[in-house]
C-alpha cells in the first residue's frame, strides 16, 4: 500500500474519525470535541490535528470534508508512517 503522506483531506466528520480511532486504539483521544489528539507511538507522541472543510459538491451530492494532519515526533517519521499506514488500511472501504 503506498504511503499518502501526513496531510490529507478525508470524506468524513470528526465523529467518524473518533469512531475509527476508537476502533483502532480503544479510545477516541478527545478528537471529536477538540479536533486534536495525541497518540503514543514508539519513541514519542503522534499529534493529529483536524480542520473542518466546506462540503464538496459533485452534482447534487454533498460530501463532508475534513483535513487531517498527522504530526510525527521529530526523528520518528518511520514509526509515524507505519501507524498512519495502519490507520489508512483500517479506514479503507469495501470492494477490490
Amino acid at each position: 500500500m503506498p504511503f499518502h503522506g501526513f496531510d490529507r483531506i478525508m470524506a468524513c466528520t470528526r465523529a467518524d474519525l473518533a469512531r475509527w480511532l476508537t476502533e483502532l486504539t480503544g479510545s477516541d483521544h478527545g478528537i471529536a470535541e477538540t479536533g486534536r489528539a495525541e497518540l503514543p507511538i514508539e519513541g514519542g507522541t503522534l499529534h493529529i490535528e483536524t480542520e473542518q472543510m466546506p462540503p464538496r459538491r459533485i452534482a447534487l451530492m454533498r460530501a463532508q470534508q475534513l483535513r487531517v494532519v498527522f504530526v510525527p515526533p521529530e526523528g520518528r517519521e518511520a514509526e509515524a508512517r507505519e501507524w498512519v499506514t495502519r490507520f489508512d488500511r483500517h479506514t479503507q472501504r469495501g470492494g477490490g
